[in-house]
């Protein structure tokens, strides 16, 4: 990482690159992104400004320097322009008075140069100091340009509260002066004050294109800031939003555990035993107590006829809270157990691999999915579930052919019916066929009076309309589809996204939907990030911070907590850096629920 921080500090101070055009910032950082793992808390503002950079880019090809160097003759000698007559002659003295001064200052900040190119730190720190005292305050260019030579000479001393404190006055003198703020962002970072090294990155990156080595001295920063802070949160006792279980669950058609015969059974025939109180707790939504009461099942003196159900429970909640090494265990026990029924072994296979897309292990995901594929070749599930992995993927075709097998083993199944309809317009989008996603859209409608009470289709259908930029459609239907599911929080937000990507005055009534669908699931972290964000748009960081802490004490899981605590400091900073340069946030927001909601995928 040093090295990288060494391109920042050799980086040029020039804004837009005519070799990389501004209008691709977006597609080359999103590509960038993918290929070394920078978090979305770096990157996503680089989507979200680059519009403003492209009105920038418009109105001048190339941005001049924030210092000009003085004009000089051929012989080295300073030339200043002189005034005008209209001036007067008092006005004309006091301009020569103050070319002189400067003059006298450039000398000094020239030798300071000299000395410093010499290793002579603390002979250039006096010859700069003294062209700081000698520069006319009014001539801040210049005056900033000394400010930071110093800056650069208290740098090579390592004396770094120096180097922030001249840097400041720089920056203070000239608000974009880029080698200033990538100084004092090294020196902060130093000295272990992150949070003034993230604005500094952040600003830096508002300002010259987003350049790599800026953004990844950023998730550096956003890294450190992460751990320490998640190491100071006591443990999470906030409950598991109920939306998100049931949505999460789901995912999963005919989940054994999930099983109405199975569950009456266990309250008829076990009534006063761990595993009926578990099936309890979640009729209650106390999902939290499953794990343990799952455990107390398992620890029985006499060996629990229940024992695999009881795994498979368990480690289902310990996947929904984030304990993915464990529900991995619970997992393997299932599957590898050889009385295992063949639809419990599918459904642990298929949850074990959920888990490995949490881990951010797509690769170990796929794998598993194909050997799901070849232990039970007529199953339709495993299909489903690749193929979505590989529409995640941007593998249409192949995600294609794994939905077409699923229809071939179930004819009727919907879940392979709605994959495959959006990995059709997505590939309309992709070949450029507007007739294609047309056909998507209307077969996607036939399904409407059969599913109108299926969350998971009113999901696909309206996230298909958004992926398209069909908000009027995708509002029409969601507002049917509140009807028929009311108090659903994750369409109420939809719903606000969607009147927000319509028209932005629309943003009070978009409000009222996000706070009604907090009040039904307060630690709906779908809804807390989509309400953060919406939040961003308006300019109200600091509100927007405040909905990623309450995300945090929601989540459970290292992986989840360190997104949203990068997320928290990286809003925080962008914001402060945004009043620094008084620029807003974008408008246009993109919507967060664009595409399929991350938890079809399989991505919470």
């Amino acid at each position: 990482m040093a090295s990288i921080l060494r391109v920042v500090a050799n980086s040029s101070t020039s804004g837009f690159d005519s070799a990389n055009p501004v209008n691709d910032i977006g597609k080359r950082l999103a590509k960038w992104a993918l290929v070394i793992g920078v978090p979305t808390a770096v990157c996503v503002s680089a989507y979200l400004v680059y519009r403003q950079q492209q009105d920038l880019a418009k109105k001048s090809a190339t941005r001049r320097s924030p210092l000009p160097t003085p004009l000089t003759s051929i012989t080295g000698t300073t030339i200043l322009p002189t005034s005008t007559k209209a001036n007067g002659d008092t006005l004309s003295l006091s301009n020569n008075r103050t070319k002189s001064r400067l003059t006298l200052a450039i000398e000094l900040k020239n030798e300071g140069n000299i000395k410093y190119r010499e290793n002579k730190f603390n002979e250039a720190i006096e010859a700069y100091s003294k062209a700081i005292e000698t520069c006319p305050l009014e001539s801040t260019e210049e005056l900033s340009q000394f400010y930071q030579n110093r800056a650069a000479a208290w740098e090579s001393l390592k004396i770094y509260d120096k180097v922030i404190e001249d840097c400041s006055r720089a920056i203070e003198l000239n608000a974009k002066y880029i080698k200033s703020i990538q100084r004092r962002a090294r020196a902060a970072e130093n000295i272990k004050n992150f949070e003034l090294a993230l604005e500094d990155y952040s600003t830096v990156c508002f300002i010259d294109s987003y350049q790599p080595a800026y953004i990844m001295a950023a998730d550096k920063v956003l890294t450190d800031l992460a751990k320490r802070y998640i190491e100071t949160l006591p443990p999470s006792n906030a409950e598991l939003s109920i939306d998100f279980v049931r949505t999460s669950l789901n995912e999963f058609e005919d989940d054994p555990i999930l099983d109405s015969t199975f569950i009456s059974e266990i309250h008829t025939n076990r009534s006063d035993t761990p595993l009926s109180r578990a099936y309890q707790a979640y009729d209650e939504c106390h999902f939290s107590d499953i794990p343990s009461l799952c455990t107390q099942e398992l620890e029985l003196s006499l060996p629990s006829p229940y024992k695999l159900q009881a795994l498979l429970f368990r480690g289902s909640f310990y996947l929904l809270m984030g304990d993915y090494k464990e529900a991995l265990t619970d997992f393997n026990t299932v599957i590898n157990d050889p009385n295992t029924s063949e639809k419990m072994k599918i459904n642990a296979e298929l949850k074990r691999a959920n888990t490995k897309i949490h881990q951010r292990d797509l690769e170990g995901a796929m794998y598993e999915y194909d050997q799901c594929i070849r232990t039970h070749p007529d199953t339709c599930a495993p299909h489903v579930h690749r193929g979505m992995l590989k529409t995640l993927l941007e593998s249409y075709s192949e995600a294609a052919d794994d939905f077409k097998e699923a229809l071939n083993i179930s004819p009727t199944n919907l879940r392979a019916k709605y994959q495959q309809l959006i990995n059709e317009a997505k590939i309309g989008n992709k070949e450029n066929k507007p007739e294609r996603v047309e056909r998507v859209l209307k077969n996607f409608q036939e399904y409407y009076d059969r599913c109108k009470n299926d969350i998971y289709y009113a999901l696909a259908l309206t996230s298909c309309y958004l992926d398209n930029n069909r908000k009027d459609q995708a509002l029409e239907y969601l507002n049917k589809f509140i009807e028929e599911i009311p108090n659903n929080p994750t369409l109420l937000a939809l719903k606000a996204n969607c009147l927000m990507a319509k028209d932005s005055s629309n943003d009070l009534e978009a409000e009222k939907l996000f706070l009604h669908a907090l009040e039904i699931d307060p630690s709906n972290e779908t809804v807390l990030t989509m309400f953060a964000i919406f939040k961003c748009n308006r300019n109200e960081f600091e509100e927007a911070a405040n909905l990623y802490e309450r995300a945090i004490h929601c989540t459970r899981g290292e992986e989840k907590l360190m997104q949203y605590a990068a997320l928290l400091y990286a809003i925080r900073a962008q914001g402060r850096a945004m009043k620094r340069l008084s620029i807003n946030f974008p408008s246009g927001l993109p919507q967060t629920n664009g595409s399929v909601p991350n938890w079809m995928n399989g991505m919470n």
